[in-house]
């Protein structure tokens, strides 16, 4: 695996587990996932002691799995998984620059309040 590769299915990775655990996601869907888990380990024991429902709203937890999926499915369809992966990695991407934006932004506000009250 190049390194380009494994750059963009941690990304991919990423955005999938932050997807799943925080985001309602189109048409609800990962919403009502997380809704279903939550019902399902509240009827079945098992599911509560083996913390399943964390397992859905954890990105921590679920990174690993999807980590787990997208490395079969690397293993199996080898390169061809870009076609799945570089639409989330953009995805992070995009992410990552409205968060150095807003970071930005916030920064040049402090600066701005300190400037006007040494005036």
């Amino acid at each position: 695996m190049s390194l380009s590769i494994f750059f963009y299915l941690s990304l991919a990775a990423w955005r999938l587990a932050s997807l799943v655990a925080n985001e309602d996601g189109p048409w609800m869907i990962f919403k009502r996932f997380r809704s279903r888990a939550e019902q399902w380990c509240k009827k079945y024991k098992f599911c509560r002691e083996l913390g399943l429902y964390e397992l859905v709203t954890c990105e921590w937890c679920n990174s690993i799995w999807i980590g787990v999926g997208l490395t079969v499915l690397y293993l199996w369809v080898s390169e061809a998984i870009l076609y799945i992966a570089l639409p989330l990695a953009l995805s992070t991407v995009a992410i990552i620059i409205k968060y150095v934006v807003q970071l930005l932004q916030s920064a040049q506000q402090i600066l701005d309040n300190s400037n006007k009250s040494r005036e």
